[in-house]
């Protein structure tokens, strides 16, 4: 295998992850035990976790080592304020008689997944290519987030039905609202969620 490929497969590996929902807040990341465990030399594991941090998907705390990012309630309400505002832009972009086309009402998608397809279509649909890319590289951010959700709140498939009801027919005013109430309401639970995140005695 090219040592581009293995980067590359390496860089997917840590980033799916990441991810999962299966890491804490803080964990470390060892560059020689994710080697050994994927197969590779350290020198790709190395580069990958660099590009990481450059995406904010790892931390780097003054080049000591690599972890997982560090969740506090009050950066997570930052996460949820700003990917409001970049959807309720991307809303205030779309044309006010052209359906968004979201269609995704077949797809079979768990809430996470289904998150992030309803929330990039809206970014996309605003039809400014710098909105979208940061509302995929915030979902990255959200992924673990998003996963920890599901243990606080109980009716998010419902939620995000709604929402991409509202986007499907395409009625701006609602969807404005549902996006709010949807983003306020992590705000409120923001000290559950975090706990969620924290390893259980």
């Amino acid at each position: 295998m090219s040592p581009g490929a293995t980067f590359e497969r390496v860089y997917r590996a840590i980033r799916m992850e990441l991810g999962s929902g299966r890491l804490q807040p803080g964990d470390a990341l060892e560059p020689a035990a994710l080697a050994a465990t994927l197969s590779a030399s350290i020198t790709p594991v190395r580069d990958a976790l660099h590009r990481l941090v450059g995406e904010r998907l790892v931390e780097s705390p003054r080049r000591d080592g690599f972890r997982t990012p560090a969740v506090t309630e009050l950066g997570l309400r930052h996460l949820y304020r700003w990917n409001e505002a970049l959807l309720l832009l991307a809303t205030r972009s779309m044309s006010a008689t052209a359906n968004p086309g979201l269609s995704l009402a077949s797809d079979p998608a768990g809430p996470v997944d289904r998150a992030e397809l309803v929330f990039g279509a809206i970014a996309t649909a605003g039809r400014n290519p710098e909105q979208s890319d940061a509302v995929g590289a915030l979902s990255d951010r959200l992924r673990p987030i998003r996963n920890a959700e599901l243990g606080v709140i109980d009716d998010i498939a419902a939620e995000l039905a709604a929402i991409e009801s509202e986007v499907s027919q395409w009625q701006p005013g609602r969807l404005r609202r549902l996006l709010a109430t949807y983003h306020r309401r992590r705000e409120r639970l923001a000290p559950e969620i975090v706990a969620s995140l924290q390893p259980r005695p």
